[in-house]
């Protein structure tokens, strides 16, 4: 040890910062939290995107039987992509995720069911839901379902109620009309409308289509 300027000088200081080995051990162990998180997020996000569509959904359906009864007029939903008009009654694939709108009118001759017209002076537009993403939802069929005074669904011969199956698809933000997966960790949610208006919400069994 030598001392100089008042100083001791011992063995050279050891340079600030990491190694070369130091420092490929710190990537390697990023790349593997990245590799365990990035699909456990992706799991947590589609999860999210089947419990908001599902929220909307009944959350518009409960609003819709409210409404029949505090207007005293049938309250209607059906399949909508503009939130104009009605879209594809006839339609074979049931799709509720490209939008929906929940409309009333006066009760009349005329029933139940009858879908909307834009600027009839005896139908309001009261919600509109445009298209969702990252989730398909299907139901029974994609007619026009209705409320009424009392809050119940019109029954029509055989149709005394509905059934909803949402399931997240490969992506958040995806808008096609593929149907979404039901498999572990990507599972779909089924929500049944019977005819006293109430509603139940159930996961999705396993072994069960997106396709109603």
């Amino acid at each position: 040890m030598v001392r100089t300027g008042g100083r001791v000088m011992g063995k050279r200081a050891r340079t600030a910062g990491l190694s070369m080995v130091e420092l490929m051990v710190t990537i390697l162990v990023l790349a593997i939290l990245t590799a365990v998180a990035v699909p456990s997020f992706r799991t947590v996000m589609n999860r999210g995107s089947v419990g908001s569509a599902v929220n909307s959904l009944s959350t518009d359906i409960q609003y819709a039987r409210g409404a029949a009864s505090s207007q005293h007029r049938f309250v209607s939903i059906c399949r909508s992509t503009s939130g104009t008009q009605c879209d594809g009654v006839g339609s074979s694939t049931h799709d509720y995720d490209v939008g929906w709108i929940v409309y009333s009118y006066d009760v009349t001759a005329t029933g139940a069911d009858q879908s909307y017209t834009a600027g009839s002076s005896n139908m309001t537009i009261l919600r509109y839901t445009p298209q969702l993403r990252g989730v398909s939802i299907r139901a029974t069929d994609v007619k026009v379902f209705t409320f009424n005074q009392t809050g119940q669904f019109v029954a029509s011969g055989t149709r005394t109620g509905l059934n909803f199956v949402a399931c997240p698809r490969p992506t958040v933000n995806d808008t096609s009309n593929n149907l979404g997966n039901n498999i572990a960790g990507m599972q779909g949610s089924l929500l049944v409308l019977r005819q006293s208006g109430s509603l139940a919400v159930t996961p999705l069994p396993l072994t069960s289509s997106c396709l109603l």
